[in-house]
């Protein structure tokens, strides 16, 4: 009598959750099973038939030296995040205003002192009397920038750069313009922000003023790395001196409204006192 043909122990069928199916011969005649072995268990977490999820044990450095700079990119730049888990990547108001009007922000901090030192060298008498119409002009310019992004999150309230505004309105070419001018921007903000703040902080401190190309270097590998790190932990990094520059701001304005207050009030007693001191004497002479 002919046994019927069994397959061999080494034949294995690998699935797409890849599960190995090893077919196996059992002790008794006839008996015949499936071994199921999972290799990549630790490599990957199954969510659905056919949906495997890599794992970090996938990126785990195996050598000494991998390790060690797998550690320093953690100390540096966190944790990986996995993909489920960026929807979860938000921040609020607060810190949102810190991270995303920064630029506005900076801004405020240097140009208006470089536009008062170009004003300065063409005298005294033009500076006063281009003061307000570049003032206004800043103003519209900021109302306009500030009406565009209300425009903005109504028509794409999932998300929508300049390019992808001027893509779906204007057409391919400006929508590459725009993003240029980004890029540009991008480049020329942490630029001019790091040389104003190298500036400002060496006439604090004058010794300093021979490692500016330093200082500023390590300025820009602190906002590198800063970024890096996700936008979650950036917005915390980037808000406590944003808000400390918005309250010394704000709290200079107050300060100078405070003295223009009282020497306003100072000037009119003295008027005041002048003008009944004027009447007194006229009647006098009467």
């Amino acid at each position: 009598m002919n046994e019927p043909k069994q397959q061999p122990p080494s034949l294995k069928v690998v699935g797409p959750d890849l599960e190995e199916r090893h077919p196996v011969r059992g002790r008794q005649r006839g008996d015949r099973y499936v071994r199921i072995v999972r290799p990549a268990e630790r490599d990957f977490e199954r969510k659905n038939a056919g949906h495997l999820v890599a794992t970090e044990q996938v990126l785990a450095p195996t050598t000494a030296r991998g390790r060690l700079v797998d550690s320093v990119r953690r100390a540096l730049f966190g944790a990986r995040i996995p993909t489920s888990l960026e929807l979860g990547e938000r921040i609020g108001k607060v810190k949102g205003l810190a991270v995303f009007a920064s630029d506005n922000i900076s801004s405020s901090a240097y140009a208006t002192e470089e536009i008062m030192r170009v004003l300065l060298l063409a005298g005294l008498g033009t500076m006063a009397a281009l003061t307000l119409p570049i003032t206004l002009a800043i103003i519209a310019v900021l109302a306009i920038v500030v009406l565009s992004y209300q425009q903005t999150i109504g028509a794409y309230p999932n998300g929508g750069g300049s390019y992808i505004v001027a893509s779906d309105n204007l057409g391919p070419f400006p929508g590459l313009t725009a993003a240029a001018a980004l890029l540009t921007d991008y480049v020329l903000t942490v630029a001019v922000s790091i040389a104003a703040g190298v500036a400002a902080l060496t006439s604090i401190f004058p010794q300093l003023f021979d490692v500016r190309v330093t200082l500023g270097v390590a300025f820009v590998v602190v906002l590198a790395i800063g970024n890096l790190r996700g936008i979650r932990e950036s917005a915390t990094i980037f808000a406590l001196p944003t808000y400390v520059y918005l309250v010394a701001i704000f709290g200079l304005l107050a300060f100078l409204l405070l003295r223009a207050g009282r020497c306003f009030v100072r000037d009119l007693n003295e008027c005041l006192r002048l003008r009944g001191r004027i009447r007194r004497g006229q009647r006098g002479a009467c």
